[in-house]
């Protein structure tokens, strides 16, 4: 009985690898990694420039007087609101009165000496030298009225618009200079920013274009970093036609209107970007995510491309241009129309499988 038991026992343990050896254990499915994909030239694929600029009001106007004088009125201050033809400040003119009226009795008795004189010429008591000298002394004192007048007019400043005072450089009283700025007036009924844009981007835009036409092809838009970087629709008013011989870069000027729901002023620090269109691109290289760019053991730049179709990853060697805000320009090795890896590079080789990776 014992010895049938043990034959029992010891077949069913060599039965049992028996059976393991019937089925092999299948390999663990690849890892397929999310990581995000940005679609070269697709919608969501803005080719963007970014430079920094300052903003400033629309209309600005820095007032000072044409003459020297002592500061009698100053009745602004910092932010009120002014008109038109408002007068803001004005200097003691009872100089300016008195040179006008010395200069107007000059001109009275120079003219009544000149009507005398032609009186005596139509007389033929008195030769035409004479009287050509007479007009000439009239004409001389005529003209220094009119500068008297214009000294006097000159000795008041007025709002050249309607806007507000947004600085007061002078206090009331003092003695100012001729071309001393005294207040500044500014209307904020649309803000403008002001950039320097390097050669090789202002290279990008197709040449002969008038102001219109570099407008019409440019979108731009504003973001202001102090209000949490909100933007705002830009366009193109000035372009300047060289550039700057120590920076070589181009002064340009964006417009945007305010708002009205936020609080912008002169001065704010801003960026401009500008989305390049796809008929640009080509000059000069597109832009990447500078996180989109890894490098090879032996330090040479590249991007993980993915197959549309597999879904697959594969390392493209690139060459690289200048940094752009947080972008970088590829100059070569990219078409334009590959779908690119943004998101974990570092863990992705040739040949893995990823899948798009959901905000």
């Amino acid at each position: 009985m014992d010895r049938w038991f043990l034959h029992v026992i010891l077949a069913f343990s060599l039965a049992i690898p028996l059976v393991g050896c019937g089925e092999e254990e299948a390999p663990p499915p690849p890892v397929v990694r999310p990581v995000k994909i940005l679609e070269l030239g697709g919608s969501d694929d803005p080719q963007v420039l970014e430079f920094p600029g300052t903003v400033k009001a629309g209309r600005h106007a820095e007032l000072a007087f044409e003459v020297s004088g002592k500061l009698e009125s100053l009745s602004v201050t910092e932010g009120q609101p002014v008109s038109e033809g408002d007068v803001l400040a004005a200097l003691d003119d009872r100089d300016f009165q008195a040179k006008l009226d010395a200069e107007r009795a000059k001109e009275r008795a120079a003219e009544a000496e000149y009507q005398r004189t032609k009186a005596l010429f139509d007389e033929n008591v008195t030769s035409k030298q004479q009287l050509d000298t007479k007009q000439r002394n009239y004409e001389v004192t005529t003209t220094s009225v009119a500068r008297a007048r214009k000294a006097l007019e000159d000795a008041e400043l007025r709002a050249p618009f309607d806007g507000k005072v947004a600085r007061v450089d002078v206090d009331n009283f003092e003695n100012v200079q001729a071309k001393q700025t005294i207040l500044v007036v500014e209307n904020d009924s649309r803000f403008e920013v002001e950039a320097d844009i390097p050669e090789q981007d202002a290279a990008r835009m197709p040449p002969g274009l008038t102001l219109e036409q570099r407008s019409d092809r440019i979108r731009a838009d504003i973001v202001i970093g102090a209000l949490e970087g909100r933007r705002f629709p830009a366009r193109l008013t000035e372009f300047a036609s060289t550039a700057d011989p120590k920076t070589r870069t181009f002064a340009a000027t964006l417009a945007f209107d305010n708002p009205g729901d936020v609080s912008l002023a002169t001065g704010m620090t801003a960026t401009v970007r500008v989305h390049v269109s796809k008929e640009v691109v080509g000059k000069t290289g597109l832009f990447v995510p500078a996180v989109a760019v890894g490098s090879t053991a032996e330090g040479e730049a590249l991007v993980w491309v993915i197959d549309p179709s597999s879904m697959e990853a594969t390392a493209r060697s690139v060459e690289l241009g200048a940094m752009a805000g947080d972008r970088v320009r590829v100059t070569s090795g990219l078409t334009g129309s590959e779908w690119i890896a943004t998101s974990g590079i570092s863990f992705l080789y040739e040949g893995m499988v990823v899948s798009r990776a959901t905000e």
